[in-house]
């Protein structure tokens, strides 16, 4: 009896530290109350529990740092943006703060069987972005969102309070600039970008553009300044030799006259 007591033991903490391959909205757990579930060392706004995110690094401390940006971004969002709540006592004065943005991931969705079409999938992954908004309750006036990521499933799924004033098309725009780097499995850099816009859209600034070339900017600025000069040089040289060539017909004109 103490043996299997150690393996279910032993079998259940492993469990509870990996993470099962899928979830739905109501197993999922939260972040801030249940952080290492979510594969954090404290009390987050990010969470992945089937570590999804997480990258071979060449060190530990890098590791460390990467994951102190994705919360930085986070905490930037609701330091740097103000209360948009129309009741300003609903409004926390210490610390003072704006929106709030949470960012869920999973492996896979825990899906039915008939559950299989891009619009099922998409209405799935609406579902468990709202549930977990919902559950987490975040916000201070329903002013939060959450971005929800189901990496084997290929969706990718905001769900926005009510006191956000941004368009259906913005989120759409900023969702399949995300599926950009998620296509490309990079679920960090994307989910990075996204965070990114949404606090642009919320401090009311301009949105970043999305460069999806495969060589640098500046790599294809300087190829298009030689390609101008070029064409320049050989249109210059087509009409300095056009020139010469009627400059030679004429004087063969005058020859011909004075014989």
């Amino acid at each position: 009896m103490l043996l299997q007591f150690i393996l279910l033991t032993a079998t259940f903490h492993g469990l509870v530290y990996c993470g099962f391959p899928d979830y739905t909205p109501y197993t999922y757990p939260d972040s801030m109350t249940q952080s290492e579930l979510c594969g954090q060392i404290k009390p987050s706004f990010f969470c992945d529990p089937n570590s999804i995110v997480a990258r071979k690094k060449s060190s530990e401390n890098e590791t460390v740092q990467e994951e102190q940006f994705m919360e930085k971004e986070l905490l930037y969002v609701r330091g740097e943006t103000n209360c948009s709540c129309l009741q300003q006592s609903m409004c926390l004065k210490s610390p003072p703060r704006g929106y709030t943005i949470s960012i869920a991931v999973v492996e896979k969705m825990r899906l039915d069987n008939n559950e299989t079409s891009r619009e099922s999938v998409l209405r799935a992954a609406k579902i468990f972005a709202d549930v977990i908004r919902d559950r987490q309750n975040r916000g201070q006036c329903d002013d939060d969102l959450v971005i929800f990521l189901s990496a084997r499933d290929q969706v990718v799924y905001t769900s926005v309070g009510s006191s956000i004033r941004v368009d259906d098309s913005v989120i759409r725009r900023i969702s399949e600039q995300g599926e950009v780097f998620f296509k490309k499995m990079q679920y960090r850099e994307g989910l990075e970008w996204m965070t990114k816009q949404y606090k642009h859209v919320l401090k009311e600034e301009k949105m970043d553009k999305l460069w999806n070339w495969p060589l640098p900017e500046w790599v294809l600025l300087t190829l298009a300044g030689l390609v101008l000069v070029v064409l320049a040089t050989l249109i210059c040289t087509i009409i300095y030799m056009c020139i010469r060539f009627c400059r030679r017909d004429r004087r063969d004109e005058y020859s011909m006259v004075e014989h």
